[in-house]
């Protein structure tokens, strides 16, 4: 192999490199795998090949193209390693470094959230492009409760529409009147209304004929509260609505 290398020299030097840059873009920062599956397979192979070479079963011309082929295959790999090396060095410096997250604003909890059943849902801090929804066109929701429900970060008829059964219960007891939004089925209500479609009730709301539903501006942008605010919205509940 030694005539080859002297032969082959600027071929090797360019195997080399092309192994110490795979070897840069392929590492992960993580430890270097010396001894998975494919490297395994890829030694085995290797030695055969210089077993058949070395030992003599392969003579003339094909001999010659084995071992260029080990040579090739040996000073690509010493690439890959050697860059591997390199970019292994550099990781524990690089994490080293915090990651600062920028912060999060985060919902207030409400008096005795912990003792409230059910699972409290999701909610923002603020509406989308800060254009709430109305969401005094649900059945049973009127201006008092959607100013708690601005309180829980529920802007939208979408996050309702995504309640599971155990927000339901938390919702509905947090708001002091459990059982009331299954029987008038804010949830379907909601999804009815986040898909652009328009219920019997919504429809009443907007012409005005339902007292708890008037606005006195710009849909759903009269009532809002800020998450702070919520408990201070006003009684656990509204009346009944028509």
């Amino acid at each position: 192999m030694l005539y080859l290398a002297s032969q082959f020299v600027w071929f090797l030097v360019a195997a080399f490199a092309l192994g110490l840059v795979m070897g840069w873009i392929g590492h992960d920062g993580g430890k270097l795998r010396l001894l998975g599956r494919a490297a395994g397979w890829f030694a085995a192979l290797w030695g055969v090949g210089a077993a058949l070479t070395w030992l003599q079963f392969l003579n003339g011309e094909p001999a010659t193209w084995v071992e260029s082929a080990l040579l090739f295959t040996a000073v690509y790999v010493a690439g890959c390693i050697l860059a591997g090396v390199l970019r292994g060095t550099r990781a524990p410096a690089e994490a080293a470094t915090p990651v600062v997250a920028a912060p999060v604003a985060t919902l207030p909890q409400v008096e005795g959230e912990a003792d409230i059943p059910g699972q409290r849902p999701a909610g923002s801090v603020a509406a989308k492009h800060d254009k709430p929804d109305d969401l005094k066109l649900i059945k049973g929701v009127g201006r008092q409760n959607e100013a708690r429900l601005h309180g829980l970060g529920i802007w939208h008829f979408e996050q309702i529409a995504a309640w599971t059964p155990r927000n339901v219960e938390w919702v509905g007891s947090y708001l002091a009147f459990p059982g009331r939004i299954e029987r008038e089925d804010w949830v379907d209500q909601a999804k009815t209304l986040a898909a652009g479609g328009e219920t019997e009730f919504a429809t009443r709301a907007k012409a005005g004929l339902v007292d708890t539903s008037r606005d006195d501006g710009s849909a759903g942008q009269d009532n809002v509260v800020k998450p702070a605010e919520a408990d201070a919205a006003g009684e656990p509940s509204d009346k009944p609505l028509a």
